[in-house]
């Protein structure tokens, strides 16, 4: 199915309604689940700017993503799992992956229902091909970098290319996309909320704004300014630098939305703040992060590596629904939500969209209505930890079919140890629950481990095979299966090459006025 283009033209035609709320999406990557000062257990780093606004929210407790960033990003932009695009793991540097050119982004849909739409940071949704860039997925700018991570100052990738852009415009492409050599030598998290600033100061006021705003912090590499650090060295280690990466993007973000208050802007703003995975505290470029009392890292399907840190926020004008301040949504909620949620809130519809995996939570957010779904699906793990799973939530149960993900124990708590909290052996050394890598698809005589996370959310203690978890087991196990039926075919998991043109191979930097530069390689 393609989309239709005529359709999407005929939604941006429609009068733009004046009441729309503005819509401020703030993505933090490799955030741990025990970092934020409004939900740490013993708070370290001082984050005044975005705790405000989630004590003045609705803190999302049963919140889910992806174990890592590509997966995360594109289940956002689509509304759909991993399953279904054939990106279940990051986009290493210099693949031909991507979000597949026929998905209508949520910045596709909200740009055709009238919004003025900006992208800011980090984007890791592709780069082989310029269609697969920001502004030809319904943003109309983009400035950031494409690639997953890089130098905060420097800006290089991998293979010591350069990359920093600006791309002004729909369909920015080759002779559009500016390298951004201005940036060199300065920090990445000051560039993006002062691009941020500009962005909402330069906006009409008279068309609603949706800014996606994708901060590199607090990826690693550790890198903050001196200044930013200093009032954390007693923390010691990368977790000092750490909490200067945070420190500097709860100011950028105090900035960005002081811009917006100073515009009569951010009463009618939806805010919706979230980290795209766990913290990789064992894993995936470790950095200082905490997950604790999480078990698990970024990469895998424990709760350490998908639980996320979340808030919503709404502006006392906006009319669409309120959440209720200063509470905690308990009900399960997965980063899919978001598009069909947002579809919701706005009553802008999507005819071009696939099938979406995210259910719709406007009501239940902001009326306390009926929960909106009963399950997560996790997916399977990053591969840079092994191929595990997948995972599937129902209520309290969660059944993992093979392992989390290696080496899946429980990292201390920042100021101190765990003792025998932070042992794994009723899982890697009990008999019946040999960790071996599992078949893909599901090995139906694999090892299965149940939780209950509602007693146990930590994921302590697997729950035995007997009489009374069996049904439960076998239950989840179908649920599994008949969510795996659907899979994507036209991009097989792990062989996500299926996305990119006929012939598309790996890319490398290019040299570019004596500079070794990330270009779209596969025009």
């Amino acid at each position: 199915m393609q989309p239709n283009a005529a359709a999407l033209l005929l939604l941006s035609a429609l009068a733009v309604d004046a009441t729309l709320p503005n819509i401020l999406m703030v993505v933090i990557d490799d955030l741990g689940y025990d970092d934020m000062g409004y939900k740490a257990l013993q708070p370290q780093i001082k984050t005044p700017n975005v705790d405000a606004f989630a004590h003045e929210g609705t803190i999302l407790d049963q919140y889910y993503v992806q174990p890592s960033c590509s997966p995360t990003r594109t289940t956002i932009l689509s509304g759909r799992y991993p399953l279904h695009t054939g990106i279940d793991s990051f986009i290493p540097v210099g693949q031909p992956w991507g979000l597949a050119q026929n998905e209508t982004t949520l910045a596709d849909m909200l740009l055709a229902g009238g919004y003025a739409t900006h992208a800011i940071g980090k984007w890791h949704a592709g780069m082989y091909s310029y269609k697969v860039t920001p502004t030809f997925r319904g943003f109309q700018s983009f400035y950031g970098f494409y690639n997953g991570g890089e130098d905060y100052f420097t800006h290089l990738a991998g293979d010591q290319g350069y990359d920093m852009r600006r791309d002004v415009g729909l369909k920015c492409g080759k002779n559009c996309s500016h390298i951004e050599t201005e940036a060199d030598g300065k920090y990445s998290t000051i560039l993006f909320s002062q691009e941020a600033v500009k962005v909402v100061e330069a906006h009409d006021v008279s068309q609603p704004l949706f800014l996606y705003l994708a901060y590199q912090a607090v990826h690693a590499p550790d890198q903050a300014p001196d200044s930013y650090v200093e009032p954390y060295k007693n923390l010691g280690g990368n977790r000092a630098i750490y909490g200067g990466m945070l420190a500097c993007m709860d100011e950028g973000f105090g900035n960005v939305t002081a811009a917006m208050k100073a515009k009569n802007m951010m009463d009618n703003t939806i805010l919706i703040f979230t980290a795209d995975n766990g913290g990789p505290t064992e894993t995936c470029a470790v950095q200082g992060s905490s997950n604790w009392p999480l078990r698990g890292s970024k990469c895998s399907i424990w709760e350490g590596g998908t639980r996320a840190s979340a808030f919503l926020w709404t502006g006392p004008s906006v009319t669409q629904g309120q959440v209720e301040k200063g509470t905690t949504f308990q009900n399960l909620m997965h980063c899919a939500d978001w598009m069909p949620t947002i579809s919701t809130l706005t009553g802008i519809p999507c005819p071009t969209c696939f099938p979406w995996d995210g259910v719709k939570q406007w009501d239940a957010l902001t009326k306390g209505g009926t929960p909106a779904r009963d399950n997560i699906y996790y997916g399977i793990t990053d591969e840079q930890v092994g191929n595990h799973g997948p995972a599937m939530r129902v209520g309290c149960y969660k059944l993992i079919i093979g392992d989390g993900g290696k080496p899946g124990g429980w990292h201390p708590p920042p100021n101190g140890t765990c003792g025998d909290s932070c042992q794994a052996v009723e899982v890697f050394d009990h008999p019946s629950f040999s960790v071996e890598e599992t078949p893909l698809p599901p090995n139906p005589n694999g090892t299965m481990l149940l939780f209950d996370l509602c007693s146990d959310p930590d994921e302590h203690a697997p729950l035995e095979h007997n009489s009374t978890t069996s049904p439960i087991i076998q239950s989840i196990h179908n649920r599994i299966l008949n969510m795996w039926q659907t899979a994507s075919t036209s991009c097989p998991q792990f062989q996500c090459e299926g996305r990119a043109p006929n012939g598309c191979k790996g890319g490398r930097p290019i040299e570019i006025n004596g500079r070794m530069v990330w270009e779209p390689w596969c025009e």
